[in-house]
């Protein structure tokens, strides 16, 4: 797994199906719930280069990383932290995402996992790629699109517009950022009252939260919800960016697009082809983060693949998960800088050391079919933790348990090899049993 990254529909559909093969294998895939909208809203869309609706978007479901994981939607993060507190919210600085539905249990040796059935979203991804889609689907694609068509941004504009003294000129995006940070640094509340407004928190529950605020000491904005403080701030960006005309109010897609930004907390790389994004982005990042233009992510995917295809053919036949662990060494592209920014230090040493190893080719298939009984007992054994156990907190957890389908190729390459394939099978056909 490499550094957690967020990718739009445009940088997804510049990679070709090989390429993307590598992407899912070097990047840790945060999806946000706009690219599931997104990429259905393309069922409304005309046919394209020869192909239907439905295998356009099916084409762009099997190119989505199958190791990514669904980030909740950010409207539930804002509750849980405006409800309850910060700690809710996932924003300590890692660029982890937020992920729901994960079910501790207690194994056999006394430690915890955390146990995931196949993500909703991950199901659906497989549907589309067989052309399979949802009667509500093709509603909510339509509705998207409508939605779409139909936004007006002059009553938040309206609102908005004068929380700055008419005589403060900005001249750029990057100035109306700073003016935004500089305004939001603050503990009036007024300020509060006009974030609840913006980021649409109902009139019954705000009173509520004016109360938690005033009862913890009037703190400052961010130090009382930073997250919520993040996605007003690229909301102010948005409609204020709009008001002095360095956005465009016409192109209602860029809505959508900047609200790809509310999920920037929970990752350390942003992939996308969007000239807003490019823009926009690196306005919001943290030092640790980073922000990858599609056509310069392609170029790297694209390095890997030719040196792997390069291979010899028993050595491909391994599969990837198999001779993929971590990126070449001795290449130097975007992503290579990126694990060298954001992943352990030793990644390049360790990748030469094992590299030789991962390429040597097994006598037998005992260890695959070893390793995946192990896992499943580990899996298998484990219980539910009583209601009066107080659950296990980050540290606490040894592993995690995600339930996935995913495919055995994908473009040209073989994502396991032939007696990984045989073990998995027969594992689970022994305990259909």
């Amino acid at each position: 797994m490499g550094p957690i990254t967020i990718f739009d529909k445009s940088a997804l559909q510049s990679f070709s199906m090989d390429e993307a093969v590598w992407f899912d294998a070097f990047m840790m895939g945060n999806i946000t719930p706009l690219f599931y909208v997104e990429t259905l809203a393309d069922l409304e869309k005309s046919v394209k280069n020869g192909k239907t609706p439905e295998e356009f978007v099916g084409l762009l479901a099997h190119k989505t990383p199958f190791h990514a994981v669904p980030n909740v939607h950010h409207a539930k993060i804002i509750e849980a932290e405006l409800m309850v507190g910060p700690s809710e919210t996932g924003m300590d600085g890692t660029g982890r995402p937020v992920i729901a539905g994960g079910k501790p249990k207690k194994n056999t040796d006394g430690t915890f996992s955390i146990h995931f059935d196949e993500f909703p979203e991950a199901a659906a991804l497989s549907r589309w790629y067989e052309g399979d889609f949802f009667d509500i689907e093709r509603n909510v694609a339509k509705q998207w699109r409508h939605s779409l068509e139909s936004q007006n941004n002059k009553t938040q504009i309206n609102i908005l517009r004068n929380i700055f003294p008419t005589s403060l000129r900005i001249s750029n995006l990057e100035q109306l950022k700073i003016e935004i940070d500089n305004f939001c640094d603050s503990n009036d509340s007024h300020l509060l009252s006009l974030v609840l407004d913006t980021v649409s928190v109902p009139v019954f529950a705000q009173k509520k939260i004016l109360d938690r605020w005033r009862k913890e000491g009037c703190p400052k904005l961010e130090d009382f919800a930073p997250y919520v403080t993040h996605v007003f701030k690229v909301d102010l960006l948005y409609y204020l960016g709009i008001d002095k005309g360095f956005i465009s109010g016409v192109r209602a897609s860029n809505k959508v697009d900047m609200a790809y930004l509310y999920y920037l907390p929970f990752s350390m790389v942003f992939v996308s082809g969007d000239n807003l994004h490019q823009r926009t982005v690196p306005l919001f990042l943290r030092n640790d983060q980073t922000f990858v233009q599609a056509n310069e992510m392609k170029i790297a995917l694209k390095e890997f693949d030719d040196y792997f295809d390069s291979l010899p053919e028993e050595v491909k036949k391994l599969g990837v998960m198999r001779i993929a662990g971590y990126p070449p060494a001795h290449l130097d592209n975007v992503v290579t800088k990126i694990w060298d920014k954001s992943m352990r230090p030793d990644w390049r040493k360790i990748s030469k050391e094992e590299q030789e190893e991962r390429f040597k080719p097994r006598s037998n298939t005992e260890d695959d079919a070893e390793l995946v009984k192990k896992i499943n007992q580990t899996h298998d054994s484990a219980v539910d933790i009583e209601s009066d156990v107080q659950p296990p907190r980050g540290d606490d957890v040894q592993q995690m348990f995600l339930k996935r389908t995913m495919p055995v190729k994908k473009g040209k390459w073989r994502l396991i090899s032939e007696d990984q394939q045989k073990a998995i099978n027969d594992s689970e056909a022994s305990g259909n049993q």
